[in-house]
């Protein structure tokens, strides 16, 4: 049996996910007329250096990547893929400086949003993809709605859209509801199908004297995760993704007011843990992995669970839609990962990024027990939260319901949404004052493009 090591994500680490800065600069073009190889045995003896984040070799994703690593030096014997494994926290504070140096790492964790590909692409710090792009055809074999997530314009204007600088890995997380086996069973109930059902669920929990959803929101942001779940289930997809690209539309079009209105309903209606807001989120997790809370809203693949046999007393969702329609979840790759665009070995590098996109690293991902980003897979590990997120992912890939961070929107949007729903919660501020905060700080940044 496959241990199920699964451990919370550090504020610092998710905060990475969902901040930035403004980028400056301009990227340079691709170069049309150089020529792109894809065919391994026209490259040579060639190394790939690759920087990662994935310090923790025993950990799910550390032996996702060594996998993947060993299985792509298996079936390309002639390029051989060096490791370089760093703290996030190092590495970004590095990233710019050593893109702009001799000697850099061929293939760089450049994250989604303004700091990563926004910032150094702009910078013309990072290859332009499109060449690569065209040839492997990760138009018509990846999701369009997980690309455009690695996109970025050259000029810094936007992101989401423009040119390809990264691409997401074959694993992720997304903002998932998970639930705990024994109480829903205690209670008579069965697992959600509809955003009714778990309402219903909640008054059941409530009247039961359980703790309906576990919560703690001391350290601020992790508020953010309740909201984007809810925002997802009431909001509209198309205008979600368009206000975070800067496609058009505005914060009041994207659902936030409602998802917000939601959530502070259930505030008011004692859903969540007791004086949520002076509880660390790291201690309502490792509660609600301890048997408090029938729910919680958490990134898959991030609650601490002590191994298999715990994970598999719970149970995962995405929170179905209240409209009845096609699932739409927020979440990304567990990492974007581009090329540097001073590197001399391009094809090896844009090879090994396709080959971490492919089913093959799908399949890798669930080999140790974390879910793949996209794609279809059969939901028959021996893990049956495993098998839960493999279901949500099918379902979410099949209506193409990726949804971006709403917090991606802005370098500083994620400290607008946590000021004002901590605000909100202590009944100084309105759900409309939230929405109304949000788009501030996207017309006073959209400004400086």
């Amino acid at each position: 049996m496959k241990s199920l090591k699964i451990a919370v994500v550090p504020a610092a680490a998710m905060a990475l996910l969902l901040s930035g800065c403004v980028p400056g600069g301009t990227g340079p073009a691709p170069d049309e007329n150089r020529e792109v190889i894809t065919d391994a045995s026209q490259m040579g003896e060639v190394t790939v250096t690759v920087l990662d984040t994935f310090t923790d070799d025993a950990s799910p994703i550390g032996r996702w990547m060594a996998s993947v690593v060993e299985s792509f030096e298996s079936e390309y014997p002639n390029i051989t893929i060096d490791r370089q494994s760093e703290n996030s926290n190092d590495v970004n504070s590095t990233l710019r400086l050593r893109l702009s140096e001799a000697g850099a790492p061929d293939i760089v964790p450049a994250n989604q949003g303004w700091s990563g590909v926004g910032d150094l692409a702009s910078s013309g710090l990072l290859l332009n993809l499109d060449p690569y792009s065209e040839a492997y055809d990760w138009a018509t074999e990846l999701p369009d709605t997980i690309l455009q997530q690695s996109m970025a314009s050259a000029d810094g204007s936007n992101i989401g859209q423009g040119s390809q600088y990264g691409m997401p890995i074959n694993q992720g997380a997304f903002v998932t509801a998970f639930y705990n086996r024994a109480i829903l069973d205690k209670l008579g109930l069965e697992e959600p199908q509809t955003f009714d059902d778990f309402v219903a669920a909640l008054e059941a929990a409530k009247a039961a004297g359980e703790t309906p959803i576990a919560l703690g929101t001391q350290d601020g942001w992790p508020a953010t995760a309740t909201l984007l779940a809810l925002q997802a289930a009431v909001g509209d997809g198309d205008a979600i993704r368009d206000f975070v690209f800067a496609k058009g539309g505005d914060a009041a079009s994207t659902g936030l007011e409602d998802a917000a209105a939601l959530y502070q309903e259930w505030v008011e209606a004692g859903y969540f843990t007791t004086d949520f807001a002076g509880v660390p989120s790291s201690d309502a997790l490792q509660n609600f992995v301890d048997g408090t809370g029938l729910f919680t809203f958490w990134y898959s693949g991030f609650l601490p669970f002590a191994d298999q046999a715990q994970g598999d007393q719970f149970g995962q969702f995405i929170l179905p839609r209240q409209d009845g329609g096609p699932l739409t979840a927020v979440g990304s790759s567990s990492q974007n990962f581009s090329i540097a665009a001073n590197t001399e070995e391009a094809d090896a590098a844009a090879l090994f990024l396709d080959f971490m996109a492919s089913a093959t690293a799908g399949e890798a991902a669930m080999d140790n027990q974390i879910i793949p980003m996209f794609g279809s897979f059969e939901p028959n590990t021996d893990s049956v939260m495993l098998n839960d997120g493999i279901e949500s992912l099918n379902a979410v890939t099949e209506s193409n319901g990726y949804l971006p961070y709403f917090d991606w929107a802005t370098p500083t949007m994620i400290d607008a949404l946590t000021v004002n729903l901590q605000l909100m919660f202590d009944g100084q501020a309105t759900p409309a004052a939230l929405v109304e905060a949000s788009q501030a700080n996207y017309d006073e940044f959209r400004s400086t493009k």
